[in-house]
């Protein structure tokens, strides 16, 4: 498999954010989750839970409540704003303020022609999304104390809410409430908040409240049917199957429950709702859950989404709480690492060794620590899309949503303990638009920028000045979300979210080629050393190779490309880096989430149907497969090579990332 020693970089202290919000959009089959920082991810369900695109939060910015209506994307927060987001641009489109204080709900109704938001003034406010609009519409009556949860019943026209002490039934035609349920206390001094509210067709109101009570309600005569004390704290959200046959909750103490309508008995045609399940996987409070056709999924304090499979208790997926994303630039030459945080970047040398050993796994003494360079931070805590470092470490550059930024870094006396760095921020000829996707030419001549309004951007590099190179205008129909350059700086694979992967020709300023369209979006993607071929490897785990200059699929392609292995073809962990090395020309590198991979082009594929413990030879064994994989560091951030025939792995554990959340719910266990 070779040998190689491995820089281990645990210095990355990247922490993922609460998730706050979790809804599911039927008509586009995405999932969109906001964090506690404002970000909000997308998740692609037909390429296997995908995250394709994270839409940038700032400081300032609080999302409180999401909703889907159609294909278009809304939130509401504490500024009291409803906001429509550009899903290709990835930016704010609209907003409309309530005109009654922060927004804590958002609920549509089903013709996709209205918004309801609930507020902290107690009103319910309409808002206008017809014709691709979005505008303020009319308040319904003012109520005492704010609402902090809704639902809409659009046959029935009534909108029903949830706040301090009570539930409110409203008619949209009047805006007038028409019924008031009122909940006990516990305490009463003690107020009973309802966090959560969903209704039914058949006018069946579910309720969650903050003494851990799920309740069932007759919306026409504002009646308990039945009332479950299955959490011991407050149940924070609910989320209805399709089929109006499934309710589940969840909250603080952090369980998620399921409910279902079903018979008494089999002679029976009696329905009544029943507790049928309890899933136990969070470890902090659970804010938010939503249901697709198959799963219900989840998502809280522990920054971890889940997904559970209905009928199926085996099949449960975490997906990563790390974006999909690079946030890690590695200027090779310089032996330098860029670590890209949410509103700030830093720049580090890594530590270095003259010391070698024979020995696998040894860890070899450190000569010279890793030092921190640079740290920049962004203007009014705006957070960063994207951003990249020059193979010389002599440029960095990163985007928000306000626009490129380029800087000049002068570095003197770069191997001493202390180098002496000059910064300097380069103002002029640069793109209006923010950015997408960044990356340096292996040469530093040329900045290639994938702008938000799907154009190519080529930004000549000088050492006083730079310039527009070339503009490739409305390159793409969607997002583009993968660049890559030829090690002789001469070629650039651009890869977007409608399928697409083109290599252009910087020189010549043309289009070279572009690679057969396929069903799967790339995740990685990488030129051979000797810049003849493109590997890409997509989301339903296929690996391919493309020959640039005969325009189609290399013979090692062809070969093995309906090959893989079943078990292969099922991992659910995408592939986020792939890297080749000059002097292992035959293998690619490349790597998941907690996997790093070598497949050896020269070695035979397992057998399609081979069992999980057969795909990887074992170091003994006299049968050699193409696959070979170290299962030694985990929770992967990035891998690439450095000079030298160093690998660099950028780990965060998920220990270190455990220590900073807040304390959990302490609850009774046996034996305690």
């Amino acid at each position: 498999m070779g040998e190689f020693r491995v820089h281990r970089v645990r210095f990355f202290e990247y922490q993922p954010k609460a998730i706050q919000c979790i809804v599911y959009g039927k008509e586009i089959n995405r999932v969109a989750l906001s964090r506690s920082d404002g970000s909000i991810e997308l998740f692609d369900l037909k390429n296997d839970w995908y995250q394709d695109k994270v839409i940038p939060g700032s400081e300032s910015k609080s999302i409180e409540t999401l909703c889907w209506q159609g294909e278009r994307l809304y939130s509401g927060g504490l500024d009291g704003d409803v906001v429509e987001y550009d899903l290709k641009k990835l930016e704010p489109k609209a907003s409309a303020s309530s005109n009654a204080g922060p927004v804590w709900c958002l609920t549509t109704d089903s013709h996709g022609k209205f918004l309801a938001a609930g507020t902290e003034d107690g009103c319910v406010v309409l808002f206008d999304t017809d014709y691709h609009s979005l505008q303020y519409y009319r308040s319904f009556d003012k109520q005492e104390g704010r609402i902090l949860s809704i639902a809409w019943n659009t046959s029935l026209e009534v909108i029903l809410t949830g706040g301090v002490d009570n539930m409110r039934l409203w008619s949209v035609k009047s805006g007038h409430a028409v019924q008031r349920m009122t909940l006990g206390r516990l305490d009463k001094h003690k107020e009973t908040i309802v966090w959560c509210v969903a209704i039914l067709s058949d006018m069946t109101l579910v309720s969650g409240d903050s003494r851990g009570r799920t309740i069932f309600w007759n919306g026409k005569q504002g009646t308990q049917i039945k009332s479950f004390q299955m959490h011991q704290a407050d149940v924070l959200c609910l989320a209805v199957h399709e089929s109006e046959k499934q309710v589940f909750s969840s909250g603080v103490d952090p369980k998620v429950v399921q409910f279902q309508y079903t018979t008494t008995s089999r002679e029976s045609d009696w329905n009544m709702w029943v507790r049928t399940k309890i899933w136990y996987q969070h470890t902090h409070d659970v804010r938010t859950l939503a249901v697709t056709p198959t799963e219900v999924i989840s998502g809280g304090v522990d920054t971890n989404l889940l997904a559970n499979r209905l009928g199926n208790e085996k099949n449960k997926r975490k997906m990563r709480s790390i974006p999909m994303h690079q946030l890690v630039g590695v200027a090779k030459e310089r032996n330098a690492l860029l670590l890209q945080y949410p509103d700030y970047l830093e720049l580090w040398r890594l530590g270095n060794t003259r010391k070698t050993s024979d020995k696998d796994g040894e860890v070899l003494p450190e000569e010279i620590p890793p030092q921190k360079l640079i740290q920049l931070k962004t203007k009014d805590g705006q957070h960063i899309t994207c951003s990249a470092v020059s193979p010389q470490a002599n440029w960095m550059s990163y985007s928000d949503i306000d626009g490129l930024k380029l800087y000049r870094i002068n570095m003197t006396e770069a191997e001493s303990i202390r180098p002496s760095i000059n910064i300097k921020k380069v103002k002029k000829h640069l793109p209006a638009f923010s950015a997408h996707r960044l990356v340096f030419t292996p040469d530093e001549n040329f900045l290639i920028v994938a702008t938000s309004c799907q154009q190519i951007v080529v930004i000549s590099l000088e050492e006083d000045s730079v310039s527009v190179y070339h503009t490739w205008e409305n390159y793409s129909e969607d997002s583009i979300h993968q660049l890559s350059v030829s090690p002789d700086s001469r070629l650039v694979a651009v890869a977007d979210l409608s399928y697409k992967v083109t290599v252009l020709e910087l020189k010549s300023k043309e289009v070279v080629c572009q690679l057969p369209s396929y069903k799967s979006t790339v995740t990685a993607m990488t030129f051979t050393p000797d810049n003849q071929n493109l590997i890409t490897a997509y989301a339903d785990q296929k690996i391919y190779e493309f020959d640039v200059q005969k325009k189609e699929y290399s013979d090692w392609c062809r070969k093995v490309c309906n090959n893989f292995p079943n078990v292969w073809m099922k991992r659910h962990q995408k592939i986020f880096c792939i890297c080749t090395s000059p002097n292992y020309p035959d293998k690619i590198f490349f790597s998941d989430l907690d996997k790093f991979f070598i497949l050896d082009k020269t070695q035979p594929f397992p057998e399609k149907y081979t069992r999980p413990y057969t795909l990887v030879a074992r170091p003994n064994s006299s049968k050699m497969t193409a696959f070979h994989v170290c299962t030694r560091f985990r929770y992967l951030m990035h891998m690439d090579f450095v000079h030298d025939d160093w690998v660099v792995m950028v780990e965060r554990t998920k220990l270190a990332m455990m220590e900073s959340l807040p304390m959990a719910m302490q609850q009774k266990k046996f034996g305690t």
